[in-house]
């Protein structure tokens, strides 16, 4: 089940499938399934990576502009692009602003140095990647950036 649902588990459905009587019961065992599945030591990605940034959780109210954080989480993504076409590895990460120090941490520690990083024009890019990997930086206007970081805005 935890492998074969196509939008993932949720610990309600564990239960009732298990016929495990509490919900945090089956919370705890999908949060050990889950944390088994980060290899430590693995390798970094490689090649032509897509890096964004964005905030995860629901739409609230009152909120005014594309970075207006409120309760929501703030998360690092990249993504490898493979050639001809398609993704490979990816990485998604919590981060608690978009510095260039702590984009730069989340670079060293999930992309290898010498790679290709496609990003867009957040301006923290720029030092970020400075003098370890080969930048692409891309302003485009939001309606557009499905198309500029496909792999990114897929995941």
């Amino acid at each position: 089940m935890f492998a074969s649902q196509k939008d993932g588990l949720s610990a309600t459905s564990l239960a009732r499938s298990l016929e495990i009587g509490s919900y945090q019961t089956a919370w705890a065992m999908l949060h050990r399934f889950r944390s088994v599945l980060v290899r430590p030591g693995r390798e970094r990605l490689a090649g032509v990576v897509e890096v964004d940034e964005t905030y995860i959780g629901g739409v609230e109210p009152g909120l005014r502009g594309g970075r207006a954080k409120g309760k929501k989480s703030l998360v690092v993504i990249a993504v490898e692009r493979r050639d001809p076409k398609g993704f490979g590895r990816c990485r998604m990460v919590p981060i608690p602003d978009f510095s260039a120090d702590t984009l730069r941490r989340f670079l060293l520690d999930h992309v290898e140095e010498g790679s290709r990083v496609i990003t867009d024009g957040l301006q923290s890019y720029r030092p970020a990647t400075k003098g370890d990997y080969v930048h692409e930086r891309h302003v485009v206007p939001r309606e557009e950036a499905d198309s500029l970081l496909p792999g990114v805005h897929r995941v």
